[in-house]
C-alpha cells in the first residue's frame, strides 16, 4: 500500500463537541459521538491481516482514504484500550465506506 502526500484533512471525532475554557486553555468536555444511527446499522465486518495489525490509522486510510478516522473503528468496537488493537486474525465492526463517505467526508 503506498501513502500519497495529499492535502490533509482530519475530521477530529471532538467536531461535535462544544471546546470550553479551563484554567486558560481551551480544551473538551466529554465526548459527544457524531456518528449517526445510519453509520451503526450498516456495519460491515473486517478481518485484520497481520499487516494491520495494531494500527486502526492504516485501517481506515485503506477503508476510507483516511487514516484520522481511526477514531470511528474504535468508537464501533466500543475499545477502552487501543494498545496493540486490533489483533491480527480478528473480526471488527467498521463503519460502512459509502455510508460514512455520505456522512463525514
Amino acid at each position: 500500500m503506498a501513502v500519497m502526500a495529499t492535502e490533509t484533512q482530519t475530521y477530529s471525532r471532538f467536531s461535535q463537541t462544544e471546546p470550553i475554557l479551563f484554567d486558560g486553555c481551551e480544551t473538551y468536555g466529554r465526548w459527544n459521538n457524531p456518528l449517526s444511527s445510519a453509520i451503526y446499522d450498516s456495519l460491515i465486518v473486517v478481518v485484520v491481516d497481520a499487516r494491520y495489525a495494531g494500527r486502526p490509522d492504516i485501517i481506515a486510510d485503506v477503508l476510507y482514504g483516511d487514516s484520522s478516522l481511526d477514531w470511528a473503528l474504535i468508537a464501533v468496537n466500543n475499545v477502552t484500550e487501543t494498545l496493540n488493537w486490533p489483533s491480527a486474525g480478528s473480526t471488527i465492526k467498521a463503519p460502512n465506506p459509502s455510508v460514512m463517505t455520505g456522512e463525514l467526508l
